[in-house]
């Protein structure tokens, strides 16, 4: 830190191409050619906004290892090497790192713009410090006068902190109100409340509630998260984001503004902001950057109140190509040769989070066209698609899929989708939809594809509708992807890899791929998600053994010996391709190894 007090260095293009051309980043013909370049048209080489004229040349940096792309210099690219070169750290500042009373509280709000710096947190004693340029004595003076603690800095890019400074600064000032105004809005429409989520939040609205409800919106949807977590706690109220699959602990907000912002996303999702007691669920659409986001919402009481969970569902996340959804090439042909069928039965399985929504809706904006009447009947409806007609279940007035099934054969369907099959009404009327020249998509909880055959005679479903409806049945789960920012081979310990039974897998020495953890991925190696499958085609062996009412044990037996993949090998042949680790298909698909 001392050595900081002392130093003056500005970012000249001079210093920069030079910092660029000693690690590496560019060559020295590139500097020599820059720099001419740069006086030709009369820029200056010493003057403090070199980072930006370096931006603007486009430089393309050559490749860091074969077989890897070129990338362009970017400012992180500059302030790495600057970092390299100065003895300090880059850091890419994670929103989940901030602590947001050491952030808000430690200096204000136009000493953090003024200097393009954002405390991150207070850690054995000594506050971290973001900062883009620290090379600046007077910076330090000012800062002996606004704190006594030491400092620990980190080089980070304008981008970053000025987006910490705007989310934070404005979410804190917005809690700090509402702790003493309790707001909420109404502002519905008839059918769907759609909300704009505003890029900042406005520093003249009083609206505070709105404000940080709007930041909470704005702050998952940046950071990929498909879940939020609002739970109330004895004296806080923990919220939480799901990302990957994985929940991280965001913020803790007062006990108060965990009410008025429960309030403000029950008006905003038409539910009924006096109930308390009761579970309840609503939908709202949310608009951030012109992008529309579907948002599931429930309600539950829980020890300390209620608790809300949002479930994001974005047209990026769940309408995707057949291709996108993950399935390999053997599996994506059994898959389409469902597809082609003119009628009958198709049944995707797996517990809830594993990607069923998406698989479905992307399937069904495939063969949507003008020439089809394409009916969901979903409880509730997950994602508003203008090329369906979407039929939301009513279970409370008596509207059920059973009923609904019914009904929606005489609207002259061509394709069906039911959200889920939980009772023998409703898996009769898909059998018999499916036998009269309609295709049924539809669901069910069970954790293997056999499941999902026994299932349905659970239910009281007589053999013969199964033989003569079911296309075929399809498993899936979703698994972590390895980062592809931090990716690298080791060799696993092969004592290991045998203690857990996966030497079938994999041989001895045979090199694998993880993630170290990077910036990117939050240090946890694993960015995005992709589905593993296994699918069963219902083939007449199969329907034999329905006929005879083997048991599940039985029928999986059948099944391997047909060749057919378990959740488990389909993951472990990604292991084996470098898409995920055998860590997270153990965690994911531990259940079905055999």
């Amino acid at each position: 830190m001392n050595s900081l007090k002392n130093r003056r260095i500005v970012y000249s293009l001079n210093y920069l191409l030079d910092i660029l051309a000693s690690e590496g980043e560019i060559s020295e013909a590139q500097a020599k050619i820059i720099a001419e370049h740069a006086q030709k048209n009369e820029i200056d080489l010493e003057s403090a906004d070199g980072i930006d004229s370096l931006i603007r040349f486009n430089i393309r940096r050559p490749a860091k290892e074969e077989g890897l792309p070129e990338s362009r210099i970017t400012e992180d690219v500059i302030l790495k090497a600057v970092a390299s070169r100065e003895g300090l750290i880059f850091r890419r500042v994670d929103p989940f790192d901030l602590d947001l009373e050491v952030t808000t509280k430690t200096i204000s709000e136009s000493f953090a713009r003024m200097n393009t710096l954002v405390p991150i947190m207070i850690r054995d004693g000594e506050l971290e410090l973001a900062v883009f340029n620290p090379f600046r004595p007077e910076l330090w003076q000012d800062m002996e006068r606004v704190s006594d603690l030491p400092y620990k800095v980190f080089l980070c890019t304008r981008q970053d902190i000025n987006r910490l400074i705007d989310d934070y600064y404005q979410f804190r000032t917005a809690i700090q109100a509402a702790e003493i105004e309790f707001m909420s809005s109404s502002d519905l429409g008839n059918l769907e409340a759609r909300v704009k989520v505003s890029e900042k939040s406005d520093p003249d609205s009083q609206r505070h509630i709105i404000k940080a409800v709007d930041y909470l919106l704005r702050s998952a949807l940046r950071e990929r998260a498909s879940d939020i977590h609002m739970e109330p706690k004895r004296d806080f109220s923990l919220v939480r984001f799901r990302i990957d699959g994985i929940l991280h602990d965001l913020h803790k907000l007062p006990m108060t503004v965990h009410l008025a912002m429960i309030n403000r996303l029950k008006g905003l999702s038409r539910l009924d902001i006096s109930e308390k007691r009761r579970p309840q669920d609503g939908r709202v659409q949310l608009v951030l950057g012109g992008v529309p986001t579907d948002v599931r919402v429930s309600t539950i009481p829980v020890a300390f109140g209620e608790k809300m969970v949002l479930r994001l569902l974005s047209s990026d996340s769940t309408l995707k190509n057949l291709e996108e959804l993950g399935m390999l090439p053997e599996h994506y042909a059994i898959y389409s040769k469902f597809l082609s069928s003119t009628y009958g039965l198709i049944l995707v399985t797996g517990p809830t989070g594993s990607g069923k929504s998406t698989s479905l809706y992307s399937t069904l904006k495939v063969l949507a066209n003008p020439q089809v009447n394409v009916v969901t009947l979903e409880d509730p409806i997950e994602m508003v698609v203008d090329d369906f007609n979407q039929i939301g279940i009513q279970s409370k007035i008596g509207v059920t899929f059973g009923q609904m099934l019914r009904h929606i054969l005489r609207q002259d369907p061509d394709i069906i989708m039911i959200g889920e099959m939980r009772d023998l009404e409703t898996a009769e009327q898909a059998m018999q939809a499916a036998l009269t020249g309609h295709i049924v998509f539809s669901t069910l909880h069970t954790n293997d594809a056999s499941s999902a055959l026994t299932r349905l005679i659970d239910l009281g479903v007589d053999a013969y509708l199964i033989n003569a409806a079911v296309i075929g049945c399809i498993a899936q789960r979703l698994v972590r992807n390895i980062c592809p920012h931090c990716k690298q081979q080791f060799i696993p310990d092969y004592e290991q890899i045998k203690a857990l039974g996966l030497d079938r897998y994999i041989k001895k020495s045979q090199p694998l791929w993880k993630g170290r953890g990077c910036d990117h991925c939050r240090q946890t190696g694993y960015y995005g998600r992709t589905g593993i499958f296994e699918i069963l085609p219902y083939d007449t062996e199969v329907k034999d053994a329905i006929r005879k009412n083997i048991d599940l044990g039985d029928l999986r037996t059948l099944v391997r010996k047909k060749g057919v993949q378990s959740l488990f090998d389909d993951g472990m042949e990604r292991v084996i391709r470098g898409v995920t680790t055998y860590e997270e298909v153990l965690r994911v698909a531990g259940g079905s190894m055999d």
